[in-house]
């Protein structure tokens, strides 16, 4: 079974994208700030909105501890911003609206 870390402390997203995902068959796992317990995860998803999350050092630690694909969500996608994501280890960026709208195909992307 795949395993995902959500990285979302905002209630009302984070009930919406774990809906979401529960039909796709998935270990899912809220993780705060510390994600040791993420390394044997295949994909994180980060709401891009929380100071804890939208830092370039927690993403690129991120990804090189635990080497997963990374969704990233933000409330306004900003040319900047977007590439100072990507540039920290963030394979996708997008808005708050398209992860929930998309989040089962971008998962199953994620997960190839």
């Amino acid at each position: 079974m795949k395993k995902i870390a959500l990285f979302i402390k905002d209630f009302k997203t984070a009930t919406k994208v774990s809906e979401k995902l529960g039909d796709l068959n998935l270990e899912i796992q809220f993780c705060e700030t510390d994600f040791n317990g993420a390394i044997d995860f295949s994909l994180a998803i980060i709401d891009l909105n929380e100071s804890d999350f939208a830092n370039n050092e927690f993403i690129t630690k991120l990804k090189k501890d635990a080497n997963v694909f990374i969704i990233g969500f933000v409330s306004k996608v900003v040319k900047k911003t977007h590439d100072a994501f990507k540039l920290s280890g963030c394979n996708i960026i997008l808005s708050n609206a398209s992860i929930i709208k998309n989040i089962e195909r971008l998962v199953k992307e994620g997960l190839k």
